[in-house]
């Protein structure tokens, strides 16, 4: 059994504790946030700046634009072009998704009823879970590793079996050219010995 450390907030002590906890970070933060907005992102702006240059991976999992109300959509689409240009990798969970997490190093779990890149004025209320194992198990549940893998690694898989297909053709047509050459030679000089005697 591990050690759980738990605590409650709302939406005003949320953010503070939050983004201390993100600062933090060693290797990656995971925020699921159904809606997102401009405003957040704006605030977000420096936090999310400071994980960039510390080569921490940010992915945030929200909906499709066309899954929010058209009135907020050009919102959306404001939101992810400058969470996008922090380095983060949006991706999009079509099925109308609702969960409201965060999730730090898989070892520290945020959940509760805020959506933690949209909130302005509803109140709310957030958990904070220090616990690997209870973290872990919410990763499983939500598939989150194989979300991760297939989402967010197409562009970079693809890309890979593309430049590995490029040269594995250039090292077997290297291969070729060079067999060719030395049975080339090798024939010159038969050719050569033949003649000369």
């Amino acid at each position: 059994m591990t050690n759980q450390t738990t605590t409650i907030y709302n939406e005003r002590t949320f953010y503070p504790a939050f983004i201390k906890d993100v600062l933090q970070a060693e290797k990656e933060v995971i925020i699921y946030s159904p809606f997102i907005s401009k405003y957040r992102a704006a605030f977000f702006r420096k936090t999310f700046v400071r994980l960039r240059i510390k080569n921490i991976q940010l992915t945030i999992f929200t909906r499709p634009v066309e899954e929010h109300e058209e009135y907020v959509q050009e919102e959306a689409k404001a939101a992810i072009r400058i969470y996008e240009s922090l380095g983060a990798k949006v991706v999009f969970l079509e099925g109308s998704i609702h969960e409201k997490i965060a999730v730090i190093d898989k070892k520290i779990l945020w959940t509760g009823s805020m959506n933690i890149l949209s909130q302005r004025s509803s109140r709310e209320i957030m958990t904070r879970v220090e616990d690997e194992d209870l973290t872990s198990r919410v990763i499983s549940c939500l598939d989150l590793d194989r979300n991760l893998r297939l989402k967010t690694g197409n562009r970079t898989s693809i890309l890979g079996v593309v430049i590995k297909s490029i040269f594995s053709g250039l090292f077997a047509m290297i291969r070729w050219v060079m067999v060719v050459l030395v049975k080339a030679v090798v024939a010159i000089f038969n050719v050569i010995s033949f003649i000369l005697g």
